[in-house]
């Protein structure tokens, strides 16, 4: 017959045969030691106390050097806290002050930053091993602006162990910003437009809605995937917009037109109860994974553009309307006006009717003609009175 031993808690698993590197220096004292040997073949031993701790750092000792995140503890001792350890501290930190579309992205990351620097000393990192690491990151194919995201993301946690006092000074605070490109604005011309909604009428025409919204509205593509049913006001015309922001989510309002009344109607029509006007998306901050859009630009033979050039295509069209860049900023829900300014040439009609107010008025015209010269402008006035011309008549 079989009889079946009693469970042993893992604690009392070793009571009597520990591991060889678990032992008490001297016995019956309570007092555990571990022992083991890093890659190197180099010997360490560390006191660490009650037996089931001494056993859980022994295994976990083992586990560094066995993946490569091992730091002794001489090194430990001397430069104090692990990046590792730090990192950690830092996002869990930002943990309700930022957005989480923003969390999400630092997160991912600082994969990139751990696997370079996870078992240093975060006291050991100075200034050229974080431009190594920069420089190493642009040898990798990573754009300028990218790579001063992880200079970023670097820079908040170093300044994060500044202000708990565990550092004295931020290492990132040396090392420059890499030049970003100038804005890149490219925009669906009617042609590009006709054959982007052919395509998508084809191979997806329950699509065509959204590009509809995304064209009129400028919203980015994570606000849009994010929006739901009661954050849209058809009696007025609105949407409210959650998008990231400093200090966590912001809140924006967009107004819609026609068309985008339309685009919102005809998702309505099609949600069946579903609580997103994306059919896919599950919760608010969450990425649109979805690809049917970039396999409709492919397949329509537009070259070079994505998405966020769609909000590109609705803030070029405003301007090049006729519509005022203040107003312009608004609609886009840019915080500051720099950001808008990137499309003040294409509004040729504004500086056109600008620099035309420097020129006279032409005078009306008179069967016969008086001979009379046309009146100066304005401001050529002021010059003249200025130099101590005469005065001359006021138009």
């Amino acid at each position: 017959m079989n009889v079946t031993r009693p469970h042993m808690p893992v604690q009392n698993a070793f009571a009597f045969h520990p591991p060889r590197g678990v032992f008490e220096r001297r016995k019956g004292s309570g007092v555990w030691w571990i022992n083991y040997y890093d890659r190197d073949g180099r010997r360490h031993r560390e006191k660490v106390g009650r037996y089931e701790v001494a056993l859980e750092a022994y295994y976990r000792r083992k586990r560094e050097i066995r993946e490569a995140l091992f730091v002794s503890p001489a090194e430990r001792r001397g430069g104090g806290l692990l990046f590792r350890e730090l990192a950690e501290a830092a996002l869990a930190a930002k943990q309700g002050r930022s957005a989480e579309t923003s969390l999400r992205a630092d997160r991912w990351r600082a994969r990139l930053l751990l696997h370079r620097f996870a078992a240093t000393p975060a006291g050991k990192i100075d200034a050229a091993a974080v431009e190594r690491f920069l420089e190493h990151l642009l040898e990798q194919g990573k754009a300028g602006p990218t790579v001063n995201r992880y200079r970023s993301l670097l820079s908040s946690i170093f300044s994060y162990a500044v202000r708990n006092g565990d550092l004295r000074t931020n290492p990132v605070a040396r090392v420059p910003r890499f030049r970003e490109n100038d804005p890149r604005i490219r925009f669906l011309d009617p042609q590009e437009e006709l054959a982007l909604r052919a395509e998508i009428r084809h191979a997806c025409p329950e699509r065509e809605p959204e590009l509809d919204l995304a064209l009129h509205t400028g919203l980015r593509r994570n606000e849009q995937f994010g929006l739901r049913w009661e954050d849209v006001d058809l009696e007025n015309d609105l949407l409210t917009v959650y998008g990231k922001g400093r200090g966590g989510q912001r809140r924006r309002f967009v107004r819609l037109n026609r068309a985008a009344r339309l685009a919102v109607e005809r998702l309505h029509a099609a949600s069946h109860g579903h609580a997103y006007l994306a059919p896919e998306a599950k919760e608010r901050g969450q990425r649109d994974w979805r690809r049917w859009f970039e396999d409709a630009v492919r397949a329509a033979g537009i070259e070079n553009f994505h998405w966020h050039d769609l909000r590109h295509t609705f803030a070029s069209r405003l301007v090049m309307a006729g519509v005022d860049l203040r107003t312009a900023q608004v609609l886009l829900g840019h915080r500051s006006i720099v950001q808008t300014m990137k499309y003040a040439h294409l509004s040729r009609e504004h500086e056109q009717a600008a620099i035309e107010r420097l020129c006279p008025k032409k005078p009306p015209r008179k069967s016969g003609g008086t001979g009379m010269a046309p009146a100066a402008s304005a401001p050529l006035r002021r010059l003249m009175q200025m130099a101590g011309g005469k005065r001359v008549a006021s138009d």
